[in-house]
C-alpha cells in the first residue's frame, strides 16, 4: 500500500511538472532565427515637424528589424509605457502583473493560429532591431482582443464635398494617461509584393490602427462592445493591415472582412478614395454586416442616412448585430449615449448642416468636435482621392484634436527625400482651434 501511495504521489508531481513545463512552452512560442540586417540598406527615418516617420522596406524581417532599430529608443519606451498600464490595472483592478502578463500570453497564443506569419517574423525584427523582449512585443499585439475603445469614423464624397473628393476622419479614443503618444511614429511601408502604405501609430506596433494605402484605401475601426466574443480570432490591428497591403478597391475588402475570423465586436469604416464610396462594417466574433452610404438596410429607427456618406460610431444599425451588443445603451436605444449623442448624431448632424460645402477645413472641424473628451489619443483626417492626410497626437494628457494637425503628402514623401528638394513642400500644420470644443 506504501509503495502504490508512493508511486502515485510521484505520477501526480511528474504529471504537474510535465502540465507547467508544457504551459510555459505554450506560452512562450519558438521563433525563427536572428538575421543581419542593415536598417539603412532599405529603410530610413526622417523627422517632420517633430513627427519621427519612419520608411520601412522589404522582407517582414526586414521591415521589422529597420523599425527596431531607427525607432529603438521609441520602441524601448513603449514597453516601458505598457507595463506601467500593466502597474495601473494592478492599481483599479487589484489584477497582479503576472496575471495580466499570462492573459495576455495566452490571449497571443490563442490568436497565433490566425496572425499571418510574415507579421510574426515582422515581430521578431522589431524585437532583433529594438533589443526589446519579444514576449512583451507579442502581447503588445493582442491587447486589442481584451480591451475596449471608443473611437468615431466617417468618410464624406461626391455631393457631401465641396471638390467631390473622399475625405475620411477618424477618431481614435482610448486611454490619455498611459503616455502612449510619446512613441508615436507615421510608418511608410513598403512590403516586398504588396501594397505600399502609410500607418499612423506607434513604435511598437506593426499592427495598423489608422492609416490608408497608396491603392486609395483609408481605413478606421471603432470599438463596439458584444457578448458575442471570442479569442480565437485575428486581432483587429492586423485586419486593418492586411487590408491595406491586400485590398485596392471595396470588393476585396468585403472578401477579406467576410472571411477573417473576428474576435471581439468593432465596427470599421472603409473608403475608397479612387473609386469615391465607402462601406461600413459592423462585427461580432460570428456575425458580419455591410453597409452603404444612404443605406436602405438602415431601418432602425436611430438611423441617419445621408447621400454619399458613410459613418459610425459603437451602435450597430444592423438588428442582429445590435441584439448582441452590451454598449450605447444596448439592449435599449443609444439615446442619451456619449457614443450615440455625440458622435454618431455629432457627425450626422454636422455633414447636414455642411453638406456640398465640406473640405478639408470642414472636415477638420467635424472631426475634432467629435472627439471623445479627455480620451483622444490621435485624431487622422484622409484625402484618400490625392493621397493627403493629416494627422494630430495627444499631448500633455490633452486630446489631439486641440493639438496642431501635420500634413503629409504621401506622394511626396515616397519619394526619397533627395528626389523631392526640387518639389512644391508640404502644406504647414493646420493649428489647433482658438475655443476648444465643449466637453462632454
Amino acid at each position: 500500500m506504501l509503495k502504490f501511495l508512493k508511486r502515485t504521489l510521484v505520477f501526480i508531481v511528474g504529471l504537474a511538472l510535465v502540465l507547467l513545463v508544457s504551459g510555459y512552452v505554450w506560452v512562450h512560442p519558438g521563433r525563427g532565427p536572428v538575421a543581419k540586417v542593415d536598417p539603412n540598406e532599405k529603410g530610413y527615418s526622417e523627422e517632420i515637424d517633430g513627427t519621427l516617420v519612419l520608411h520601412l522596406k522589404g522582407s517582414p524581417y526586414e521591415m521589422g528589424y529597420q523599425r527596431g532599430s531607427l525607432a529603438k529608443d521609441k520602441v524601448q519606451l513603449m514597453m516601458s509605457r505598457f507595463d506601467d498600464l500593466l502597474d495601473q490595472a494592478k492599481q483599479e483592478m487589484g489584477l497582479p502583473k503576472f496575471a495580466a502578463n499570462l492573459i495576455l500570453d495566452v490571449t497571443y497564443q490563442l490568436c497565433a493560429p490566425y496572425i499571418p506569419e510574415r507579421y510574426k517574423r515582422e515581430m521578431e525584427g522589431l524585437a532583433d532591431g529594438s533589443g526589446a523582449d519579444l514576449q512583451v512585443i507579442r502581447r503588445g499585439q493582442v491587447i486589442s482582443v481584451i480591451t475596449e475603445r471608443g473611437c468615431s469614423s466617417f468618410a464624406l464624397w461626391g455631393k457631401a464635398t465641396a471638390d467631390g473628393k473622399l475625405y475620411q476622419g477618424r477618431n481614435f479614443d482610448w486611454i490619455l494617461n498611459a503616455g502612449l503618444e510619446d512613441t508615436a511614429i507615421l510608418a511608410l511601408c513598403e512590403p516586398d509584393g504588396r501594397n505600399r502604405f502609410a500607418s499612423v501609430g506607434y513604435a511598437g506596433q506593426i499592427g495598423v490602427l489608422s492609416g490608408m494605402n497608396m491603392e486609395g484605401m483609408s481605413i478606421a475601426q471603432i470599438g463596439a462592445i458584444t457578448k458575442d466574443k471570442s479569442l480565437r480570432g485575428i486581432p483587429l490591428e492586423f485586419v486593418l493591415r492586411r487590408i491595406l497591403e491586400e485590398c485596392s478597391d471595396l470588393d476585396q475588402v468585403t472578401s477579406l472582412i467576410k472571411s477573417a475570423k473576428h474576435t471581439v465586436g468593432y465596427n470599421y469604416v472603409i473608403a475608397d478614395g479612387d473609386a469615391r464610396d465607402a462601406r461600413a462594417y459592423e462585427t461580432t466574433a460570428h456575425q458580419v454586416a455591410v453597409f452603404g452610404p444612404n443605406d436602405p438596410k438602415e431601418t432602425c429607427e436611430y438611423a441617419i442616412r445621408i447621400e454619399d456618406a458613410v459613418f459610425r460610431a459603437d451602435e450597430a444599425m444592423d438588428p442582429t448585430v445590435r441584439g448582441l451588443q452590451e454598449c450605447a445603451k444596448a439592449p435599449g436605444l443609444p439615446y442619451g449615449s456619449n457614443s450615440y449623442d455625440h458622435r454618431y448624431k455629432g457627425i450626422a448632424t454636422r455633414v447636414q448642416q455642411n453638406f456640398g460645402k465640406i473640405d478639408q477645413t470642414i472636415a477638420l472641424d467635424i472631426l475634432r468636435a467629435t472627439a471623445m473628451d479627455d480620451a483622444n489619443l490621435h485624431a487622422v483626417l484622409t484625402n484618400a482621392t490625392d493621397s493627403q492626410i493629416w494627422v494630430a497626437h495627444a499631448k500633455n494628457g490633452q486630446n489631439a484634436s486641440l493639438q496642431n494637425f501635420v500634413h503629409y503628402d504621401l506622394n511626396r514623401l515616397f519619394q526619397r527625400p533627395e528626389t523631392r528638394s526640387t518639389e512644391t513642400p508640404p502644406a504647414p500644420a493646420v493649428a489647433p482651434p482658438s475655443e476648444p470644443p465643449a466637453a462632454k
